[in-house]
């Protein structure tokens, strides 16, 4: 036993020396590399966070002898051919996955990812976009699950019908996000991304940007070509987002969500859940909002849904420290007060982003209420540096503690004790240009009794260092 904890004790002083080491060379880098970099007269089209949203139609225009040629080919007269894509590279240490005492060894992955992208605005008014995706990983001890491998995929295929910026509908497979990704998301952080068969309608009405859509999931594999599309779930909403007043955002929504395979503590069954929510966002001052507030409503099984969620993020300047900020984010979801009555009250995320609460992505936004301050400060205008600390309970005493992706973890069913775990993060992310990112996590868990009395005792610990460059 001693020697088992001495060894721990090690991984873990490794990792962290592992860390900081790499932390210099970050910071070193970025120093060097950033100094030599001069910015352009005019900027092309920044880098979106989902790639089918960048139109490089008006910089092709205006610069013919653009210096980025294969984003402005030319396949006829009329039409434009942009290619793009990603290269992002990540290797991935846990020691004590789960809270498990067994850290004899940690495990170690490396985990790849290719992205290629062609983008075929053959008019102004018509589009067809296709998108080839591979994820590969290599030192998963029990192997390979399918949000860290699938070979080979058509990640997105859809065609674009559009009336100038008045209104667009896009059908076929694509990928979706809305707000800050807490109940819809591309799900960056894993190594596979989550996408859709949609029928999307966007249209701009004065000041709102107003989405309706409706769609089915896909289920993922790890082989080329084997996934299938998810009949047992459908998906389907409508997303206002207003930006035009102080605060930037004011987003009204309204989601609808069925699974014929739900799993929850009290059971497992048809799920039909409507969602009616609202965020507000943006910044004044030195003052930076991200708040959201939903209610759902619905059927699982014979039972009524009555569930909600309030999630706030308040971010400050600090003027006397500039590049500097400090926050908070405290949020809470409400979970099922009683198994056997005739209501469910599980609040259900959706399909969140994977990185919820940190790249530790150990917890999930269920039944739970939390607090979690945070520092970033900028040592350069290129190094982002940001550390948390997140105090996680659960909320009812008579439901269970969920994972990012709904999982049941494995916690005293029978006890009445409500904290769950400490998790520390520390985050280092240099941009040496535009399209290529280094980032650096470290991620500590401390388990409290709620784990510890089922025998998981032990601390998780991970270490996460990734390359990514976009083109």
């Amino acid at each position: 036993m001693q020697h088992n904890q001495y060894s721990a004790l090690c991984g873990v002083e490794m990792l962290i020396r592992f860390y900081v080491a790499l932390q210099k060379i970050c910071l070193s880098v970025a120093g060097v590399v950033v100094m030599t970099v001069t910015a352009s007269a005019s900027s092309p089209p920044a880098y979106e966070r989902l790639r089918q949203d960048e139109n490089w139609s008006a910089w092709c225009r205006d610069n013919p002898d653009s210096e980025y040629p294969y984003k402005c080919l030319r396949p006829t007269k009329e039409s434009l051919l942009s290619v793009g894509g990603e290269g992002r590279w990540r290797y991935a240490v846990t020691n004590g996955a789960n809270w498990q005492d067994d850290t004899d060894g940690s495990d170690g992955a490396f985990l790849q990812r290719y992205v290629v992208f062609a983008d075929w605005r053959l008019s102004p008014s018509v589009r067809i976009y296709t998108q080839l995706y591979s994820a590969l990983s290599a030192g998963l001890e029990q192997g390979p699950s399918p949000l860290d491998e699938n070979r080979l995929s058509f990640q997105q295929v859809f065609v674009q019908f559009s009336d100038d910026e008045r209104w667009q509908v896009r059908l076929g497979r694509q990928e979706l996000a809305f707000g800050t990704g807490r109940l819809v998301d591309a799900r960056e952080g894993p190594n596979v991304r989550r996408r859709y068969d949609a029928l999307r309608l966007t249209s701009q009405v004065k000041s709102w940007q107003i989405d309706a859509f409706v769609g089915r999931p896909w289920q993922t594999f790890q082989g080329s070509f084997d996934d299938r599309l998810d009949h047992k779930q459908a998906f389907w909403g409508i997303y206002a987002v207003n930006d035009d007043d102080e605060w930037h955002n004011l987003d009204l929504y309204y989601l609808g969500y069925r699974n014929d395979e739900a799993n929850y503590l009290q059971g497992s069954g048809a799920e039909h859940r409507h969602t009616l929510g609202t965020r507000l966002a943006g910044t004044s001052g030195g003052l930076t909002l991200n708040w959201e507030l939903a209610f759902q409503f619905g059927r699982f099984n014979e039972q009524d849904i009555r569930a909600w969620t309030i999630a706030a993020d308040t971010r400050f300047a600090l003027k006397r420290y500039p590049l500097t900020s400090v926050g908070v984010s405290a949020n809470v979801a409400s979970g099922d007060k009683n198994p056997d009555d005739n209501t469910l009250g599980t609040f259900n995320p959706l399909f969140p982003r994977g990185n919820y609460f940190s790249e530790l992505a150990l917890l999930g936004p269920r039944n739970f209420y939390n607090v979690q301050p945070y520092l970033t400060f900028q040592p350069h205008s290129a190094v982002e540096v940001t550390s948390a600390v997140n105090f996680y309970w659960r909320l009812s005493t008579e439901d269970g503690v969920y994972g990012p992706g709904g999982n049941l973890l494995n916690v005293d069913s029978t006890s009445d004790r409500r904290y769950v775990a400490t998790e520390f993060s520390l985050s280092t992310k240099v941009s040496l240009t535009d399209a290529t990112t280094l980032s650096l996590v470290y991620g500590r868990s401390f388990p409290a009794a709620l784990v510890q009395q089922t025998g998981n005792r032990g601390e998780t610990d991970y270490v996460e260092f990734t390359a990514k460059v976009l083109f």
